[in-house]
């Protein structure tokens, strides 16, 4: 599903509605039947998320920072390892994977940020300007896997983009605010 719309109109403030990061001022909405401001980690353990500004750990490695957050999502330490060296073979930061945050190009971070929000398989991936910091191999790599996901194991994806040809290129359905 594409989102698309102006800078101001409210996406990613309705994104971050549906995720849980803000609590509306009024109205209700809910995702997978849960209410993300009554229930905000039994959502998380549904959904992954990839904002604009992944917030990881620079001093931590690639593979730290993926199984931290596993943990968080109530993975064992050898499933989180397992799914994470997938992960990150796929996005193509194996290379690096015991390299510490701090060095990562912002674009790598971008990549790392995708690793992190699918390596506890969410029902629904919510992706906000996915491909920004991105040259545009990556853009095409990271919007192809997209694809894949959702046609290979039904993932449904909500992602802003702000590039109308990729939006109607790879998404079924777009809204526009």
């Amino acid at each position: 599903f594409g989102f698309l719309g102006p800078n101001g109109a409210g996406k990613t403030t309705t994104v971050k509605l549906l995720c849980g990061m803000l609590t509306p001022s009024g109205g209700k909405c809910q995702v997978l039947g849960i209410d993300p401001t009554q229930n905000p980690e039994q959502l998380h353990k549904k959904v992954g998320v990839v904002t604009e500004h992944a917030q990881m750990y620079d001093h931590m490695t690639a593979l730290e920072n993926l199984q931290f957050y596993g943990t968080l999502f109530g993975m064992s330490r050898s499933e989180c390892a397992d799914r994470a060296k997938l992960l990150l073979q796929r996005l193509e930061l194996a290379d690096v994977v015991d390299r510490k945050l701090a060095t990562y190009s912002t674009g790598m971070r971008q990549r790392l940020s995708l690793a992190r929000a699918l390596l506890h398989r969410p029902q629904i991936l919510f992706l906000d300007e996915p491909t920004t910091y991105l040259d545009i191999r990556y853009q095409l790599e990271i919007l192809q896997l997209i694809r894949k996901l959702n046609r290979e194991y039904g993932m449904t994806i909500i992602m802003v983009l702000h590039d109308i040809n990729q939006s109607l290129y790879y998404s079924d359905e777009i809204a526009a605010m």
